[in-house]
């Protein structure tokens, strides 16, 4: 009896990343079946390109399916964590400087290196804890939120810095850019992070 070839690791896990999903586990038996059909007429070589190509079409085609499942209930999820990210950050700036946030005071917070990394761990946490209540709201949707989560704030973004770069031809000191830059990744990292760590409990691993 020939010995079974195991599938590659990294597209299998990005195929059990949607186990959650009803039909799931009739996808990836079906792809195992083919896999070790193709391992044995075409080579392991062949086989396993065939299931690089598989998985990535099947994991575009199961986000789809998560994110249109209840997309009403998603998105306003996804813009309510946003607002609350906003809200908390809007909320600490206005405690610390007790004033209306000016020029000045941006500077402050991105030229002093206590103040800049208080700041920049407030945009990990906040988002952090957001994410993870969100994905507990919403079971089932984490990916789904993480990506319109994503999405809302680009959306929200680009037009501003449009308008402030391109119209007003505003021209920013690099560092300040680059605080920019870290504190948008930290937010979106934090929050993804956040939000499926919850998923991870539910992500279960059956034989296929």
């Amino acid at each position: 009896m020939l010995e079974l070839l195991k599938p590659p690791a990294l597209p299998a896990a990005v195929l059990n990343f949607f186990s959650n999903q009803p039909d799931h586990f009739a996808v990836a038996g079906d792809m195992n079946e083919e896999f070790q059909e193709r391992a044995r007429t075409a080579g392991p070589a062949a086989a396993k390109l065939w299931y690089w190509r598989e998985t990535w079409r099947n994991a575009w085609a199961l986000t789809a399916r998560e994110v249109l499942r209840t997309p009403g209930r998603t998105f306003l999820l996804a813009l309510g964590s946003l607002l609350a990210v906003n809200g908390l950050t809007f909320g600490y700036v206005a405690f610390r400087y007790s004033r209306w946030f000016q020029y000045s005071d941006v500077m402050e917070l991105v030229f002093d290196p206590r103040q800049s990394r208080a700041f920049l761990a407030l945009q990990f946490i906040v988002p952090l804890c957001v994410g993870w209540a969100a994905g507990k709201l919403h079971p089932g949707r984490e990916w789904a939120l993480v990506l319109l989560f994503t999405l809302i704030s680009t959306c929200l973004a680009l037009p501003g810095a449009w308008y402030l770069f391109v119209m007003l031809k505003v021209k920013l000191p690099a560092q300040l850019l680059q605080f920019v830059s870290i504190e948008i990744s930290l937010r979106l990292s934090a929050f993804m992070l956040g939000c499926l760590w919850t998923r991870r409990g539910r992500i279960s691993i059956r034989p296929v």
